[in-house]
């Protein structure tokens, strides 16, 4: 059974579709990973900072409070990344013509 012209320019419109939505995903996963692992970085250093000033009596309140702020900020990165609307209506087109 042969394609049509229709039919291939529809299957390659939806691989094209699927293509960068794919690039996209990868993309916003990429993106979380790296938030995550700075969070996580700027989180340790915090702690070492808390422990090295009550250990020490050395004021680190500041850097201590920069890196907060950062991490709030890094955590908002998150919600934004978490709320990223992506076009999944070639994923839907794919799903209708598999039901027909």
């Amino acid at each position: 059974m042969m394609a049509t012209t229709g039919d291939s320019g529809s299957r390659e419109e939806l691989t094209t579709e699927l293509a960068t939505l794919d690039r996209q995903l990868r993309d916003l996963s990429e993106q979380w990973e790296t938030v995550e692992r700075t969070i996580t970085e700027k989180t340790h250093h915090r702690r070492e900072l808390i422990a090295e000033q009550e250990a020490t009596n050395v004021d680190h309140a500041e850097e201590i409070n920069r890196l907060q702020s950062d991490i709030y900020a890094l955590r908002d990165r998150l919600d934004q990344l978490r709320d990223s609307h992506l076009d999944f209506s070639a994923l839907y087109r794919i799903l209708q013509q598999g039901r027909t």
